[in-house]
């Protein structure tokens, strides 16, 4: 028995209306209903995912009010000032502030489909080396974790890679891991039938079970960086 029993069709339609509306007024109209249709079914999401985020990561944070988005924008440092958001999203994670830029699951829905996965989002090039160290160090370790990944239907993507090798000698099946700056492993899907019902948390819970191996291997990169000063709280505040 879950908490999630799904976001509905009308709500999401709802999100895009009141994206389009841009509107206090229309917004302050509409809050509770998008309140009960969107944000809590999203928080009540991470509560049905925590036992095994939990079980991954004693240190996460599984505070579903601060795991999940919010549906007004913070608009201050950002070239877009629409004030609102058709898209929702929560994140799986350690506390950001304590422990910045650690390895993550998501989930994010937007009109057109939803998208899951996990991935590692560094700030600088010297901390993103503990994972290419980490790689090499447990090469085998490694693509067996990518080969979970793949079972369990995600995609690797890294958006920006180096130009130049960073390890020119190191085994063609590594060099597109090890030359990426940051890196994700994601699901796009844009059949919404799922996201209406409990199945969506059966889908997600899946997920998270068999690329667990994935987020094992990333948090031990995490930790060793963070054991090295390279990476800590300050880098949060930048």
């Amino acid at each position: 028995m879950y908490n999630f029993k799904g976001i509905k069709p009308e709500i999401i339609e709802l999100l895009s209306l009141n994206r389009f509306n841009d509107s206090k007024a229309f917004y302050e109209e509409h809050k509770e209903e998008l309140k009960q249709g969107a944000t809590v079914p999203m928080r009540q999401i991470v509560l049905d995912l925590s036992d095994i985020m939990s079980s991954l990561d004693p240190l996460a944070d599984l505070n579903p009010v601060y795991s999940v988005s919010r549906i007004r924008r913070d608009t201050r440092r950002s070239k877009s000032k629409l004030m609102y958001r058709e898209n929702l999203w929560l994140m799986l994670r350690r506390n950001k502030a304590a422990y910045p830029f650690a390895p993550f699951y998501w989930f994010e829905f937007l009109p057109e489909g939803y998208c899951f996965g996990l991935g590692i989002w560094m700030h600088k090039p010297s901390q993103f080396d503990a994972v290419r160290n980490k790689i090499l160090e447990e090469s085998e370790r490694w693509l067996k974790a990518v080969q979970a990944t793949e079972k369990a239907g995600l995609i690797y993507n890294a958006r920006d890679y180096y130009k130049k090798d960073k390890v020119p000698d190191a085994p063609e099946n590594l060099k597109q891991y090890l030359n990426a700056k940051n890196m994700e492993f994601s699901k796009w899907n844009s059949d919404m039938k799922n996201i209406a019902s409990e199945k969506l948390i059966d889908e997600l819970r899946q997920m998270m079970e068999i690329s667990s191996p994935m987020y094992e291997f990333l948090i031990e990169a995490y930790d060793k960086a963070v054991s090295e000063g390279l990476i800590n709280a300050d880098d949060y505040r930048r």
